[in-house]
């Protein structure tokens, strides 16, 4: 039988299912909850963190939570860029451009594309919104043999992934990096969320058939909008648990990381 405050987050997530609590509403506060449920305010404090920790309701201005509905989830299952993805999920991508601008590879380019001093690449920093609202600040390097053809593109709608595909150019293979980093001031204005608020990023690097690397991504998600999944399976060993303190894995998993 489940705990008391766990029947309490069932009922609270079924009415937002149900529409009792739209999107963009308040949820009741502890007070209001205590007398409704009869039970103490710590159950109603561990009910309300479950629906917090399940991307259900989140903190906005002040103590009440607001109620943010289902958290999308974003699988690595297979190579899908965040429009392709968004678009599969029934939802609306598009993106502000915040800065679109062929430049010469840097010290720090080349280790992250492989690619040689003074050799041209895009530099693209957009913001990418679902359904109107921002969700994540996009970074990205694009090679030089696409960084003219993308920078043609129309970068605030539609799948750059996409349009590359169709040109011939195969996204064939993808290393990611996941941690946790806090908002700065310029991402925590952008994405509407408080500076120091945790952020999901997830660095990428992909890569042609023949190993040759098309794009570097620093792509950083609010906490509340965006769930990622990774399926393993035992036939292959590439998802690792790398630490803090350095490049050397701290634990390896018989596992595989399907990039997206």
């Amino acid at each position: 039988m489940s705990a008391r405050y766990q029947q309490i987050a069932a009922e609270l997530r079924l009415a937002v299912d149900r529409g009792e609590y739209p999107i963009g509403s308040a949820l009741p506060s502890e007070g209001e909850l205590v007398l409704r449920y009869g039970v103490a305010r710590g159950t109603v404090r561990q009910a309300v963190a479950m629906l917090e920790q399940d991307g259900v309701v989140a903190h906005r201005q002040g103590a009440r939570r607001i109620v943010v509905g289902p958290v999308p989830t974003q699988s690595f299952s297979e190579m899908q860029s965040f429009s392709m993805w968004a678009v599969s999920q029934g939802h609306v991508p598009s993106a502000r451009v915040l800065r679109a601008q062929i430049r010469r590879v840097a010290h720090a380019d080349a280790e992250r594309l492989g690619a040689p001093l003074g050799e041209e690449v895009l530099d693209l920093q957009r913001v990418r919104l679902l359904d109107g609202a921002p969700v994540m600040v996009e970074r990205t390097l694009y090679a030089g043999l696409v960084a003219r053809l993308v920078l043609a593109m129309d970068l605030t709608t539609g799948s750059i992934t996409e349009r590359l595909t169709e040109r011939g150019f195969v996204y064939a293979h993808a290393d990611h990096r996941i941690d946790a980093v806090s908002a700065g001031v310029a991402e925590a204005g952008l994405l509407g969320v408080r500076r120091g608020s945790a952020l999901l990023r997830q660095r990428r690097v992909t890569t042609s058939p023949t190993g040759v690397a098309l794009e570097w991504s620093d792509d950083r998600y609010r906490a509340d909008a965006v769930t990622i999944s990774v399926r393993n399976s035992m036939s292959a060993n590439t998802l690792a648990r790398l630490s803090a303190r350095g490049p050397a894995p701290a634990r390896t998993v018989q596992a595989a990381e399907r990039p997206r």
